[in-house]
């Protein structure tokens, strides 16, 4: 009867362990469960495992995906000396561990499985519980739970470390997950900053139409010159931004959807300055189907090359007609001034007879005289209308 007395009782307590074991597994299962901070999951682990277990210190190592190298990912209860002791990849225990199987060490300062041991005795370590982490199936790392106390761990201080380790891996992977999805997207933000500094960067105007001809992309170029923010312009229509009256059919975004190809073309508007010239080039962004799926329009400003090639062709045309009146003039001279010679000796002879016809000869010779002088020293010259269609040059 005591005997059977003493079994009842030992059952009794090792279901009451197990009882709050459990209680642990769902209040850490919970923690860990909370977060996608890989960090905090860790360390809820580390903290929590060994308490549970009545032990001093808790290891977590996991397996780098790159080259399958164990790292230490997160530890408490330990000195830093300890820690940075070395690799423990050699270790028996730490090989049986990531082959799936737990390994349980009562004394660790006597066991071949440990190579350490005097980093444990300095430690105060006297056992050892390794577990691997696995999901499904697949051992991802281990946690090793460090006792300063000789123990002889039991199976279910065994189970309940597997049960914890199994929820952790999860756990560790879901985190993991997140933390690349979060630096995936924290890379995509980069870039598209990145990208759209460049984009910001280009003097022109530029912009990028879906297929339904909406604005998905407009840079501060376009925005400063049409006086809207981003926000604003970004689902606009083309025709509300770019549409000039009278101008659908030669819509160059309109042709390159059609066409599929780039297409170029220069625009003339009347600002409140004058007459502006803009060129326009829509190229089309397509698919692997080989269909437009965005179009990108670039529009510079090339009002001030039109008005310099203006300029250009004004100034070349002034120097024409300066060259020319020069030569006429130097031409007229010659004949002008033997004309006016003759007319003075004229004048001398037939005084009495013609005095106010040869006056009047000698006087016009003069003047033209003095045409030729403006003509010679022309810088400048302005036309005028003159009698129907006519046109005449003024000179200055």
């Amino acid at each position: 009867m005591p005997i059977k007395n003493d079994t009842s009782g030992e059952s009794l307590v090792q279901l009451e362990q197990q009882v709050d074991y459990l209680r642990e597994i769902q209040e850490i299962s919970q923690m860990v469960n909370s977060t996608l901070d890989l960090e905090a999951v860790l360390q809820t682990i580390v903290k929590l495992l060994p308490r549970s277990m009545r032990a001093q210190g808790c290891t977590i190592r996991l397996l780098t995906p790159q080259n399958n190298r164990l790292v230490l990912a997160a530890a408490s209860g330990l000195s830093s000396e300890y820690l940075e002791r070395g690799e423990v990849v050699d270790e028996q225990n730490t090989i049986r561990a990531l082959q799936g199987d737990p390994v349980a060490i009562i004394d660790v300062e006597a066991d071949e499985r440990v190579l350490y041991h005097e980093h444990m005795g300095r430690e105060g370590i006297k056992s050892l519980l390794a577990v691997p982490i696995k999901v499904k199936d697949e051992v991802i790392g281990i946690i090793r739970i460090l006792a300063r106390d000789r123990r002889n761990f039991s199976q279910a201080e065994i189970n309940f470390s597997l049960a914890v380790a199994e929820v952790g891996g999860a756990a560790i992977i879901n985190a993991g997950t997140y933390r690349k999805i979060t630096l995936l997207f924290n890379q995509i933000e980069e870039h598209e900053r990145f990208l759209g500094n460049i984009i910001d960067c280009i003097g022109a105007q530029l912009l990028v139409f879906d297929r339904n001809l909406r604005v998905v992309v407009a840079n501060r170029a376009f925005l400063q010159a049409h006086g809207l923010d981003e926000a604003e312009a970004l689902g606009m229509t083309y025709s509300q931004l770019c549409q000039v009256k009278g101008e659908e059919k030669s819509c160059p975004v309109d042709q390159v959807l059609y066409s599929g190809q780039m297409v170029r073309g220069v625009q003339e508007r009347q600002e409140g300055d004058g007459l502006h010239w803009y060129e326009r080039t829509a190229s089309p962004i397509l698919n692997k189907a080989g269909e437009v799926d965005y179009v990108i329009e670039i529009i510079h400003d090339i009002t001030a090359e039109r008005r310099l090639k203006s300029e250009q062709t004004e100034r070349a045309k002034l120097e024409g007609v300066v060259e020319l009146a020069g030569t006429v003039a130097h031409e007229l001279n010659t004949p002008l001034f033997a004309a006016l010679g003759t007319a003075q000796l004229l004048q001398e002879d037939l005084a009495d007879s013609y005095p106010e016809e040869i006056q009047t000869i000698v006087r016009n010779l003069k003047t033209i005289a003095e045409l030729t002088v403006k003509m010679t020293k022309m810088t400048g010259y302005r036309s005028r209308d003159y009698a129907g269609e006519t046109r005449i040059i003024e000179f200055d």
